[in-house]
């Protein structure tokens, strides 16, 4: 090959790069947003399946302190709101019914409440809204 048909060969495959690099960071710049949304949604998803799985055991905890012989409201709220500080939920309502004192019958059915909005616990942006996440338990007086 001449040095001019080497040269000329050379300018062409520099032009198709540049060619190609624009083409990449057009498809970049379409796909970025996309990409972002999906992390934050990701994130934010997650965070409320943690927040559910929270009010869950707080939930559960609650339940077998008010279940057990001698075991009050007061000590099941008590128990709920330190498992969920512990869990970092923050925002939560603990709600028995009924309440429950020492004297109460046993097989007394008791149900153990726990919400919390979703917002006051949201890591970002709040993507899922302004909603209000809960776990009940349904236990009996032992």
């Amino acid at each position: 090959m001449t040095a001019t048909r080497l040269r000329g060969r050379r300018l062409s495959m520099r032009r198709g790069q540049h060619a190609r690099a624009g083409t990449a960071a057009v498809e970049f710049a379409l796909c970025l947003p996309l990409l972002i949304a999906m992390v934050f949604g990701v994130v934010e998803t997650s965070n409320a399946v943690y927040l559910q799985n929270a009010l869950t055991s707080a939930a559960y905890e609650a339940s077998n302190v008010v279940s057990i012989s001698g075991g009050t409201s007061t000590n099941a709220t008590t128990r709920a709101n330190a498992v969920l500080t512990a869990l970092g939920a923050n925002g939560a309502t603990v709600t028995i019914s009924p309440t429950v004192t020492s004297s109460t019958a046993l097989g007394t059915e008791i149900t153990v409440t726990v919400s919390a909005p979703l917002s006051s616990n949201s890591l970002m942006f709040g993507f899922l809204g302004n909603r209000t996440l809960t776990a009940r338990i349904v236990s009996q007086r032992l």
